[in-house]
C-alpha cells in the first residue's frame, strides 16, 4: 500500500504534464485554424466583425462574442483576442483596429498571419523534436555506460581490489556523467520555451 500511493501520485503528476504540454501545443494549432478561418470568410466577403462572431472557433471567447454582438469597436475586439493569438495577438489586435479606420481589404494581411502562424507551429515542431533527439543522445551515450558499469560491478565486483582510489575514481566518473546528461536536459528544455 505505501509503496501504490507514490506511484500513484507520480502517474497523476505525470499525466497533468502530458495533459499541459498537449494544451500548449493545441494553442499554436488553433491560432493556425483560427485565422485561416477568418481569412477565407473575410475574402468570401464577410466583415471582420461577423468572421469573428460567426467562426465557431474556441479560440473566441463568449466575452469576445458578446463583443461582437454589442457592437464594441474592432479595436475592443482585436484586444480581447490578442491573449488568446500566442504569436499574432498584437498584430491581429493592431488589424482590427485599422480596419475600422481604414476600411481597406484585410483578407491579404489575414493570410500573411495565417501563413506566419503556420511557419512559426511549424519551426516549433522542428525544434521539439530536435531537442528530443538531444535528450535521447544523451540518455543512450550518458546512461548506457553507467547501466553496463552498474550491471558488471553487481556481476564481477568492484574491480581490483576494492580499494578507495579504485571505489573514489568509478563514483567521480559516474557524477560526471550524470552532471553531462543533466546538463544536456536543461539546455533541452530551456530551447524549447
Amino acid at each position: 500500500m505505501a509503496i501504490n500511493v507514490p506511484l500513484g501520485v507520480g502517474a497523476i503528476a505525470v499525466g497533468a504534464f502530458i495533459e499541459h504540454r498537449r494544451r500548449r501545443r493545441d494553442l499554436s494549432i488553433d491560432e493556425v485554424g483560427f485565422l485561416r478561418m477568418i481569412a477565407t470568410s473575410v475574402s468570401a466577403g464577410s466583415t471582420l466583425r461577423s468572421a469573428v462572431r460567426g467562426g465557431d472557433h474556441k479560440i473566441v471567447a463568449p466575452r469576445t462574442r458578446r463583443l461582437c454582438d454589442a457592437g464594441a469597436s474592432m479595436a475592443k475586439v482585436g484586444r480581447s483576442l490578442e491573449s488568446a493569438l500566442a504569436h499574432n495577438g498584437a498584430t491581429f489586435a493592431a488589424v482590427c483596429s485599422l480596419s475600422e479606420i481604414t476600411g481597406a481589404s484585410l483578407a491579404p494581411t489575414l493570410h500573411v498571419l495565417a501563413d506566419r502562424a503556420t511557419d512559426v507551429a511549424d519551426l516549433n515542431r522542428h525544434r521539439k523534436v530536435a531537442t528530443a533527439q538531444a535528450r535521447f543522445s544523451a540518455l543512450v551515450v550518458g546512461l548506457a555506460p553507467l547501466a553496463v558499469t552498474a550491471g558488471l560491478i553487481v556481476v564481477r565486483g568492484v574491480p581490483g581490489d576494492g580499494s578507495t582510489v579504485a571505489v573514489a575514481s568509478m563514483v567521480l566518473g559516474a557524477s560526471m556523467q550524470i552532471i553531462g546528461v543533466a546538463v544536456v536536459f536543461v539546455l533541452a528544455s530551456r530551447s524549447v520555451l
